[in-house]
This record gives C-alpha cells, sequence and structure tokens, in this order.
C-alpha cells in the first residue's frame, strides 16, 4: 500500500539523540534519514528503525532537508529533527488530523527544554513549528539555516506538543550558535547585506531585552538567563561575523 505518511529527519553525529527520535515515529509509514557524514554510531542506531538512509555531502538546512523530502512517499510529510521527541498523544492527534482534513498542512506547538526543565517563557512557548505538510504542497526553503516549509494552502494548528531538548548543557549551546552564527553571518553576506559597527552590539541588546525581560525570560530562572543571553550572543556573533567578511 502507498504510505500515508513519511517522516523525516536529517542527521550528523547524533548518536545521542536519534534513537529517542526515532522511537516516537513507530507509527509512521516509513521513515527516511538523510545523513551528512556522521563519524560516530548514528547510522547504526538509525538502522535499527528504518532501511532508508542514505547517506548525502551537507548542503544547508534548507536542501538538505528539500532532498530528504524528495526521497518520502507518503501523502503526508512529518519533518523533525533529530534533538525533538513525538509524544503518543501527539501522534494519536497527527494520524486523526491527516485522515479527515482538506488543509495543506499544520503548526505543531513546542515545548522547548534546558536539560530537563521546560522553558516556559522567554519566547520558548508555544513556539510553533510548521512541520506537518501534504507532500505535494510543501517544499524547504534554500536558506542554510533557519530554513522554513513553504506551503501553498490554508494551514491550521495541532494543540498536542512536540518535545524538543535542543538546550543539552552550556556548551552545547555556545557550540550550536557559533555555527548557526558563521552559516547566517554568509547567507547575509551572500545577499548583499552589510553592517555597521554598532550593529553587533544592538542587535544583541534588542534581542536580549526582548527575549529576557519582555518575554518573562527570567521566570525561567538561571537556565532563562543562560538561553536568552546565549541567543543573543548568537545574535551579535552573526553581525560581527558579517562586519569581518564586509571589512
Amino acid at each position: 500500500m502507498k504510505p500515508i505518511l513519511s517522516a523525516i529527519v536529517i542527521t550528523k553525529n547524533e548518536e545521542k539523540n536519534i534513537k529517542r527520535c526515532l522511537s516516537g515515529l513507530l507509527w509512521c509509514d516509513e521513515i527516511i534519514v538523510v545523513d551528512s557524514g556522521s563519524t560516530d554510531n548514528t547510522l547504526e542506531i538509525a538502522k535499527g528503525f528504518t532501511d532508508r538512509i542514505y547517506v548525502e555531502n551537507w548542503k544547508g538546512y534548507g536542501p538538505q532537508k528539500q532532498s530528504a523530502l524528495e526521497k518520502a512517499r507518503g501523502e503526508w510529510v512529518f519533518s523533525i529533527d533529530a534533538d525533538e521527541v513525538v509524544t503518543e498523544a501527539l501522534s494519536e492527534e497527527i494520524k486523526k488530523t491527516v485522515s479527515d482534513t482538506t488543509r495543506a498542512g499544520f503548526y505543531i506547538p513546542r515545548k522547548n527544554f534546558y536539560k530537563d526543565k521546560w522553558l516556559r517563557h522567554g519566547g520558548q512557548y508555544p513556539d510553533y513549528v510548521l512541520r506537518l505538510f501534504r507532500r505535494g504542497s510543501g517544499r524547504f526553503s534554500p536558506s542554510m539555516v533557519h530554513e522554513k516549509v513553504i506551503i501553498d494552502g490554508p494551514c491550521g494548528r495541532l494543540k498536542e506538543p512536540l518535545l524538543h531538548y535542543t538546550f543539552q548543557d552550556l556548551s552545547s549551546l555556545i557550540d550550536k550558535i557559533n555555527k548557526y552564527s558563521s552559516l547566517s553571518a554568509k547567507e547575509l553576506f551572500q545577499a548583499g547585506r552589510r553592517c555597521g559597527a554598532l550593529s553587533p552590539f544592538m542587535h544583541f541588546l534588542s534581542f536580549f531585552i526582548r527575549d529576557y525581560i519582555l518575554r518573562l525570560g527570567f521566570l525561567d530562572g538561571i537556565e532563562g538567563f543562560n538561553v536568552a543571553f546565549v541567543k543573543a550572543l548568537g545574535i551579535y556573533l552573526k553581525y560581527a561575523k558579517l562586519r569581518d567578511m564586509t571589512k
């Protein structure tokens, strides 16, 4: 029978996360993994859940996910990151939704965690992301980082949240924002954007004030401060690196 729902995930060195992620996808009709050269046990773990595994050179987040999408055969596609987990309640809602809807896609609320603490403030919840869509109605933007799904048609919202274990510790958080800021700066530079001397600091300040104060990130304690500060630092680095490229 033709698959109804395909789950797609891109990976590289995700041995700490991939088993938890794929274990929550066994209800899907097919699971597609596109790896970009893992040197740990990511692929060995993934083989325990699916035989639809592909190894490809890294092309950027948008193109890499688009490549995974093009391998899907289901009427519906569910895009998930390796550090995310589908709960049983969310899987039941998805199955019920795709069997009876005329919409082209659905936004899903996301619970972001710092280690095991759910971050309820600072813009971290409900953090809606568009992850479920009809295969013929959606495509990924060609962005190198912060890609998004472009949908042709009306979208709805689900109620059950996706779990996102993105902030494992401060060191991994800093590594991630350093990587993302480099990709973002390169993308801005290629688009013709330039940066003044004060721009990195002003972007840092406005981002931190927005998330930590205006969005009440301080209510999440030291974890809320760490996330708001390091994410604002990522914004600073993005524009500082763009300025370096400009100079």
